[in-house]
């Protein structure tokens, strides 16, 4: 039987590293519960070679280095060794996407940023709106056209 790496399956990323979180945060008497937007979007596009058991040993030294009262994960807890790879996977991709429209492709940007603000704002529409710097009327008109919902 083979079974796929986790370099194979990135969408399973964010609901394994959700499910570490909480168990260490447990363990460890912290109040984490869950990751800022970008630190979530470094952790699905990094390569991860030791698989699974790296992945969790990767999360539980993030909720080891943060702060007792920190609620969610910041990038600016990555340990140094992490830094150079967090800014070689997140800097902006320059290349023409192949294969979309425009259309296509700015809705996915759009839904990008959305979704990350919201997670550093702990889904509140209100602060989301005011980071992004648009009313909380549009924030919600574009929820639901691009399907934005929080994941339980």
């Amino acid at each position: 039987i083979r079974i796929p790496s986790l370099n194979e399956r990135r969408e399973d990323i964010p609901l394994m590293a959700n499910c570490f979180v909480k168990r260490f945060s447990e363990q460890q008497n912290k109040q984490v519960e869950s990751f800022q937007g970008i630190l979530l979007d470094f952790i699905k596009k990094r390569n991860w070679k030791g698989n699974i058991r790296e992945l969790e040993n990767f999360v539980e030294r993030l909720v080891t280095l943060a702060p007792a009262e920190m609620k969610i994960l910041e990038v600016k807890i990555l340990p140094t060794e992490f830094q150079k790879e967090w800014q070689r996977l997140t800097r902006i991709d320059h290349t023409i996407p192949t294969g979309r429209s425009l259309v296509e492709s700015l809705a996915e940007y759009e839904e990008k940023l959305i979704r990350s603000a919201l997670m550093e704002c702990n889904w509140n529409q209100s602060k989301a709106a005011r980071i992004l710097k648009i009313s909380e009327h549009a924030i919600r008109y574009k929820m639901q056209k691009l399907g934005i919902k929080k994941s339980i």
